[in-house]
């Protein structure tokens, strides 16, 4: 089989490398000069920073994304290290114990802060349990496993289509305490009334908080463990891209593709943007679902439907503004020691998301979080310094200035406010290099810059892999598989199983699948 597939952020690569594993004739076209997407990072001064933080879940031995690693042949030679985040409020923190605690000192934690709230916090962490180990089943196969994973799930079917925010209602009465696990939405730039609530403890696991939580316990199903790539994502970039050239496919750099031939509901060929044309069997494309459908394509090749319910209609991120520094000392004894550090400075989540969603930029007023790489990767600093990305959710297209001509002044602001919870940042300042919206935006390719793809919602779903015309795939952040690394190398796993198989195998189901409509 001869495919094509467009971009080399990972799961580009990861779709292309496990195609030329397979013997096909693999051509990838990446329209910038340097490979790996979003995940290439950045270089200056001996500095190396990631484009913002990068700790992955399902990245220990037996889990999903590692063993997309161990099919490729490079699980060994992508070092990753177990990691924790921090993370603060306004008038409190909560920061993982010098002592270990115990796997619910967080929950213990919470019920001192919000002694009102401790059956509440009973109650959600009897829910948190049951939710990770339907987590675990659906990652298993077989009719055993399938049975057990309905009869795990029937006791919460009722919550299937609750929303993130009728579910923290439902356990908390304090406002304050739903926004702790409610925050991490911000990420995603989605309302906690448009978020599937079933989601929430999937994506406040415990062993985020803590590293030294024990992922098998108690008769529960495995948990995920959450790591930082050694040396930064450059490496699992250049490993994946070894794969795809040592099996004889071809990277092109450099080269963009301007149109995706369709002859008779197939693609035939790509086109790229310099008139070069190449006949194909199959197209695999990365990126945006509405640049590829609509302006790749042509929406003339498509159903309507298909247009309108889930590339039109598409939820996506909003972007992300970044400011990263070398600096000549540790800023992490401000954090706890923590490498990354997550500070929320408002509770009303709702009216964060919902004023980025407006194009106002915040200018850092309502948080950011401060990443720091060299502390588990020395050689990612000079000796005696440190790599530090601050960064924040920021609109693509801002209405309260212009990236252009306001984004040097936010850099600062964004400073100022982050040196109140972390100081020195600038006195201690030896190289800076700031990344807006519209960075991101010629680094993507992209008409609408979505820091993290596609966003779960209860109301929409993201176009599937397979799309109505044949050969043609989606994977990546904006496709079924929604954002994050494990989740592209996976869902890029998947579409390839289901091309080398007619299209007909059926993916595993996930949870996440059965909280949708």
């Amino acid at each position: 089989m001869r495919a094509a597939v467009i971009g080399s952020g990972l799961s580009g690569l990861c779709a292309a490398a496990l195609l030329a594993k397979e013997g096909h004739q693999v051509t990838l076209f990446e329209q910038h000069e340097r490979i790996g997407g979003v995940t290439a990072g950045i270089e200056k001064d001996g500095f190396r920073w990631d484009y913002g933080q990068l700790l992955f879940n399902d990245f220990g031995p037996g889990e999903a994304a590692y063993r997309v690693l161990e099919k490729l042949g490079i699980a060994g030679k992508v070092k990753t290290v177990a990691g924790y985040r921090e993370y603060g409020f306004p008038d409190f923190f909560i920061e993982r114990p010098g002592e270990y605690g115990g796997i619910y000192w967080r929950r213990e934690r919470l019920k001192e802060l919000f002694p009102g709230e401790a059956r509440g916090l009973d109650r959600y962490y009897r829910l948190y349990d049951r939710i990770h180990d339907l987590v675990g089943l659906s990652g298993k196969t077989g009719l055993l496993a399938r049975m057990r994973l309905m009869l795990a799930f029937l006791p919460v079917m009722r919550m299937k289509n609750w929303s993130a925010r009728r579910l923290m209602e439902y356990y908390f009465a304090d406002p304050k305490l739903r926004a702790v696990f409610t925050s991490i939405l911000a990420d995603y730039v989605a309302r906690p009334e448009d978020f599937p609530g079933l989601i929430i403890p999937i994506i406040n696991a415990e062993a985020q908080y803590d590293e030294r939580v024990p992922l098998d316990y108690g008769g529960h199903q495995h948990r995920s463990s959450w790591r930082f790539v050694v040396g930064g994502c450059r490496e699992l970039v250049e490993a994946i891209a070894g794969v795809i050239r040592h099996e004889g496919g071809r990277i092109l750099t450099g080269t963009a593709v301007g149109s995706v031939s369709v002859k008779g509901g197939r693609v035939d060929a790509v086109v790229t943007e310099g008139g070069d044309r190449l006949e194909v069997d199959a197209v695999v494309a990365s990126g945006g679902a509405q640049e590829l459908f609509g302006r790749l394509v042509g929406r003339e090749h498509l159903p309507e439907d298909f247009m309108r319910d889930h590339v039109e209609n598409i939820a996506v991120t909003e972007s992300a503004f970044m400011v990263h520094l070398g600096v000549d000392y540790d800023p992490s004894v401000h954090q706890n020691g923590a490498a990354l550090k997550y500070h929320y400075l408002t509770y009303d989540i709702d009216g964060a998301i919902e004023e980025c969603e407006r194009g106002v930029y915040h200018e850092g007023k309502d948080g950011f979080l401060v990443h720091i790489p060299s502390k588990y990767s020395p050689s990612m600093a000079p000796p005696g310094h440190h790599a530090v990305t601050v960064y924040t959710i920021a609109p693509d297209s801002p209405v309260n200035g212009t990236w252009k001509e306001d984004g040097e002044r936010w850099a600062e602001r964004l400073l100022e406010i982050a040196e109140r919870q972390v100081p020195g940042l600038r006195r201690h300042e030896r190289t800076r290099v700031v990344v807006t919206p519209e960075d991101f935006r010629r680094r993507t390719y992209l008409d609408h810059h979505a820091f993290g793809g596609a966003t779960p919602r209860l109301d929409r779903t993201p176009p599937a892999h397979r799309t109505p015309i044949g050969g043609l795939w989606l994977v990546g952040a904006q496709s079924e598989t929604f954002g994050g690394v494990a989740g592209t190398l996976t869902g890029s796993d998947n579409a390839v199983r289901m091309m080398l198989t007619g299209g007909g195998a059926k993916v595993k189901d996930s949870f996440k699948n059965l909280t949708k409509e």
